[in-house]
């Protein structure tokens, strides 16, 4: 290892066991570049020291604690951002340790380093009205807003992730001769899923592919001067809509609508319909069943139908006291 062993290691890191050795995917690539690119931005504004001039032995717990009050403080970063961030970072001196053993004593410190309690909040979802009057506020008689209502009912029908979505080109639509389609996603860690299409998904997106001329290795959601649309972008088009679809449906005002709570909506629909969660998992693709028992918690249906099946105390009976006997001892 040279001189600039830092530098090293992080390449080795990135190019070697990551990419070629892990075979990880871009997002999750992109992810952990990130996370190194704001730690040399923050060596370089708090210590001074440029990203060329790191040396290892500067890669240390005191400096690891410093970023991450900087990300909150600085960067207003959430609990669960900091977290990601000290993830990527622990995986990186993991690395290092079996490459380079004499930073044992450090990578222990860091990787003693805890994580932020993460307040958890309840489960935000839509209800039918409410995916109804966004859907109705898309402008459909433009092709923007064709784009739209397409990527309101994709979400909401397959439940994919927002990061999935865009990466959906025209050959994961696969139509069949008797009018249905099969959507294949490909989801986190390379993993792949086909979900099946409402007739209403299914001739929106026809309809669309048709109209945009998409063909195999074309991008269904397109940006304007990116190949396909940013998650940025889902999220402003999303906002734009919600704001205005408020004025139709009041509710929305107390919510703060995301992509991601169009995945949360159709879970809560699958489970109020009666689905198992296990199949709600396959679903939504989550690795582990764990994961999706956080909307059995949320569903208050689910809840209330337990306690109907309760007995539930009469008030006369609850006003009944107990009355000992006159003499209840005899001498």
């Amino acid at each position: 290892m040279k001189g600039n062993e830092f530098q090293s290691l992080l390449q080795n890191f990135f190019l070697k066991w990551m990419m070629s050795q892990k075979k990880l995917s871009p997002a999750t690539i992109q992810t952990y570049k990130d996370t190194f690119r704001i730690l040399l931005k923050y060596m370089h504004e708090e210590h001074g020291i440029q990203a060329s001039s790191i040396k290892m032995e500067a890669i240390n717990a005191d400096a690891i604690t410093g970023f991450l009050h900087y990300l909150e403080n600085n960067r207003k970063n959430s609990c669960n951002t900091v977290n990601n961030r000290l993830a990527a970072i622990k995986s990186f001196v993991e690395y290092v340790s079996y490459e380079c053993p004499e930073y044992s004593g450090n990578v222990r410190r860091i990787k003693a380093i805890p994580l932020r309690k993460v307040e958890r909040k309840g489960v935000c979802y839509l209800k039918k009205e409410e995916i109804d009057s966004m859907l109705n506020a898309c402008e459909t008689k433009n092709p923007e807003g064709r784009r739209d209502y397409l990527m309101l009912l994709l979400l909401y029908n397959s439940g994919m992730r927002v990061s999935e979505m865009i990466s959906i080109q025209g050959k994961d639509a696969n139509f069949t001769n008797d009018g249905k389609c099969h959507l294949r996603i490909m989801g986190k860690g390379r993993k792949e899923r086909v979900v099946p299409l409402w007739q209403t998904t299914t001739k929106c997106l026809s309809d669309f592919m048709y109209e945009n001329e998409i063909q195999d290795n074309d991008y269904l959601l397109a940006g304007r001067n990116v190949k396909h649309l940013t998650r940025s972008g889902v999220r402003y088009r999303i906002d734009c809509i919600t704001e205005k679809a408020t004025s139709i449906c009041q509710s929305l005002k107390n919510k703060t609508v995301t992509p991601h709570v169009f995945r949360h909506s159709t879970a809560m629909s699958l489970l109020q319909s009666g689905i198992d969660i296990s199949t709600i998992a396959i679903w939504l693709g989550h690795e582990s069943i764990e994961t999706t028992h956080k909307y059995m918690v949320a569903d208050i249906k689910l809840k209330e139908r337990a306690l109907n099946k309760l007995h539930e105390p009469q008030s006369n009976e609850m006003s009944k006291r107990y009355h000992a006997a006159e003499r209840p001892l005899k001498k």
